[in-house]
């Protein structure tokens, strides 16, 4: 809620009238950074809707590994 004052010292509320019948979608995502040894595995994974169930999607992962560009 929100208030305006206005020269006679009243205060007006204000509230929602209409809503948006569309939810407003949401990129959920996630990144997780697995260890083994000297190398790690970057993931990054996105939430997909599948109608009224959902799954982790991979989206991107690389594999890092000591030594740069060298290795």
């Amino acid at each position: 809620m929100m208030g305006i004052s206005s020269e006679s010292k009243t205060v007006t509320a204000m509230g929602i009238v209409w809503r948006n019948p569309n939810q407003v979608r949401r990129n959920r995502r996630r990144h997780s950074v697995e260890r083994a040894g000297e190398h790690a595995i970057y993931l990054q994974q996105e939430f997909v809707q599948d109608g009224e169930l959902g799954h982790w999607a991979t989206i991107s992962g690389f594999e890092v590994v000591p030594g740069g560009r060298a290795a």
